[in-house]
């Protein structure tokens, strides 16, 4: 997760990467208890295939410049978007793939420090 990778969602789609991701974990919480399809649709609701590919592709871009969108929305398309037989984690539907990445996410800025820059700092007295 990056501020370029947040500009880079925001041009593509038009929303917020961070917003995106705090809804999708309070959908993946929130549809625990419903059955497989009704979770997964419940979880498409917040995000289609065409802006979960424009995530991924922000937040790999950020990381790594070498994989193409289409292979994203390639690798998306094939494990597809319900759970299925095959129980590796490179066959998770996209919408888990986008759950474990969202609460990566947020577990890594939980563990940021704190650190203000100088000029804020000084702002912040100020008023």
């Amino acid at each position: 997760m990056s501020l370029g990778a947040m500009k880079q969602f925001k041009q593509a789609t038009g929303k917020d990467l961070w917003f995106t991701l705090i809804s999708f974990i309070e959908a993946y919480s929130d549809s625990i208890d419903l059955e497989p399809i009704s979770r997964m649709r419940h979880l498409y609701s917040i995000i289609d295939f065409e802006d979960a590919a424009q995530l991924f592709y922000a937040v790999i871009k950020s990381e790594n410049k070498s994989i193409p969108l289409s292979e994203i929305e390639d690798a998306m398309f094939r494990v597809g978007w319900l759970p299925n037989e095959n129980t590796d984690e490179l066959s998770n539907p996209w919408p888990l793939v986008m759950a474990v990445l969202a609460h990566d996410v947020d577990d890594s800025f939980k563990d940021l420090p704190v650190k203000k820059k100088p000029v804020i700092e000084a702002a912040l007295k100020r008023n």
